[in-house]
């Protein structure tokens, strides 16, 4: 694919409307920030693309427990879907990937920040 067929697909992206709606805790912002701009940029992308077509998208895998990533090569995101019912996923974690399954420390590490997001959201 070539750079205009690039921007394009990702134009067309960005008029699409969105099926969720994507909320980074504050450590999953801080951690996303840290990594290398191409990775970020990878992610930010995969998550883009989930926000339009929602679980369709192939990069999502179920990590038990209600939590889920998204992971374009090697960039990790877990999320959890809103607990509301809303349109909404909250991403507790964003890593490199470095081994080819979720480290449990990781899946603790997004839950306890998730769990923070809620308990920070019910304080406002």
């Amino acid at each position: 694919m070539n750079l205009r067929q690039l921007i394009e697909k990702f134009y067309i992206l960005e008029r699409q409307e969105k099926l969720f709606e994507a909320i980074y805790t504050d450590e999953a912002q801080e951690q996303l920030e840290q990594l290398a701009p191409k990775y970020q940029d990878r992610i930010s992308k995969a998550v883009q693309i989930f926000e339009i077509i929602g679980s369709k998208y192939k990069n999502v895998n179920t990590l038990g427990n209600e939590l889920f990533e998204i992971k374009p090569k090697d960039v990790r995101a877990y999320f959890r879907y809103h607990k509301d019912g809303k349109r909404i996923i909250i991403i507790g974690l964003v890593c490199l990937k470095t081994t080819p399954k979720a480290p449990p420390q990781n899946k603790e590490q997004a839950e306890r920040s998730i769990e923070k997001y809620y308990n920070n959201e019910r304080n406002l």
